[in-house]
């Protein structure tokens, strides 16, 4: 991608976001409320996400130049010994 194009979408080239997988989905809440607050615009409220496990939760938020960040919780699976 040329400097300058503005920033990356899905499909495109480049690399899509950066995700930080946190130990609860309180701290998925916390840190989301916490870039909110530093002006990153909200593009998905924290919320499950079962598509991708019945246990994933997370939140998206972007900067103003198209950075995306997510903040996510996926606990394992208990175990069913």
């Amino acid at each position: 991608r040329e400097p300058g194009t503005g920033p990356h979408r899905h499909g495109r080239v480049g690399w899509q976001h950066l995700a930080f997988a946190v130990g609860s989905r309180a701290e998925v809440d916390r840190l989301h409320e916490i870039a909110v607050r530093a002006g990153w615009t909200i593009v998905r409220d924290p919320k499950p996400y079962p598509r991708f496990t019945p246990r994933y939760y997370a939140s998206f938020v972007e900067d103003a130049n198209g950075i995306r960040i997510e903040f996510m919780h996926n606990p394992p699976r208990e175990s069913t010994d």
